[in-house]
């Protein structure tokens, strides 16, 4: 299973400091950017990518470095990011008031490469856990976004998007009881995770919560090869027929036979309902480059549109160059 790489950012205004600190992080396997300034830093985690985890050495007065972290804590992108800051023991500055004013860890000067990358693993494994989804334990927000984000950065090979809805689930989350709802979530999240590894790219898949998925898949060809798209294509089409035929486990053999859901509403009015499907939205880098991100989320966000006005499972892919 794919797991994107984990990025870090040292914000660190030594230069022969800031080129040990990034030769350690990448030699165990992390992908280190670097910021010389406090409002480098800042700068680099506004401008859209995503980091896992910011470590902090600057020989700046207490004053400025208690505001950046107020920054970064008052911040909703980095208001939950890790951060680990490297303090001189001279300074006036204690644990307590690093911790404090908003800091996770703190490494007194010298310190030995392996107590460092320890923190970092242990911070990075923390907030790892918190972002799995309690339910199907697929990856949830912070790691989609980190996916999302490292496509955008990819310019050659090929990648791929698919956003995946289950249709009409409330009504039958509602009518059966959201203990029935989790098993189809769950089954669903299986599902996904069966059907999409049998592709020959590698694999991320997320839960973005609710009936919403992720499924990501990456290839080191270039991006202009039509095979990888159309492997892709058989995969998603698996899946929507597979979802079709596992999702009549969850009815009643009356629902089945009448071929669609009554549901009772608010005002005592019966209505009716289709049984669930999926509707998912791909999207690949194989026509277009995206730049940033929310390129990405908006083309997603407009595939999706279009494939839920389809009645019935339906995959349908990002034909815009």
């Amino acid at each position: 299973m794919y797991s994107p790489r984990t990025s870090i950012l040292v914000i660190e205004d030594d230069e022969a400091a800031a080129a040990i600190l990034r030769e350690l992080i990448q030699d165990r396997g992390y992908y280190a950017t670097l910021a010389t300034t406090s409002a480098d830093g800042l700068k680099q985690l506004a401008s859209g990518g995503v980091h896992d985890l910011v470590v902090i050495d600057l020989a700046i007065p207490d004053l400025e470095r208690w505001l950046l972290l107020s920054r970064l804590r008052s911040t909703p992108a980095t208001a939950r990011l890790p951060i680990i800051m490297l303090m001189d023991p001279a300074e006036k500055a204690q644990e307590a008031d690093v911790l404090a004013a908003g800091a996770d860890d703190y490494i007194a000067k010298p310190f030995s490469p392996a107590r460092l990358l320890a923190r970092v693993e242990a911070l990075i494994r923390r907030s790892v856990l918190q972002s799995i989804n309690p339910l199907t334990g697929l990856p949830g927000n912070r790691q989609v976004e980190q996916f999302i984000a490292k496509c955008a950065r990819e310019t050659t090979a090929f990648w791929a998007i698919a956003y995946i809805d289950i249709d009409v689930f409330k009504p039958f989350n509602d009518n059966y009881g959201f203990l029935q709802g989790d098993e189809v979530l769950k089954t669903t999240a299986d599902l996904i995770t069966r059907t999409v590894t049998r592709s020959r790219h590698d694999v991320f898949i997320g839960h973005i919560g609710g009936d919403d998925f992720i499924s990501g898949l990456t290839s080191s060809a270039d991006r202009s090869d039509q095979s990888c798209e159309e492997d892709v294509k058989w995969v998603l089409q698996t899946l929507a027929s597979e979802f079709d035929e596992l999702v009549k486990g969850f009815y009643s053999d009356e629902d089945l036979a009448r071929g669609f859901l009554q549901v009772e509403g608010r005002r005592g009015v019966i209505e009716s309902y289709p049984l669930m499907s999926i509707s998912i939205a791909a999207v690949t880098n194989r026509r277009r480059v995206f730049g940033h991100p929310l390129e990405i989320s908006s083309a997603l966000a407009s595939v999706k549109r279009k494939a839920k006005t389809s009645a019935g499972s339906t995959v349908c892919f990002d034909l815009r160059s």
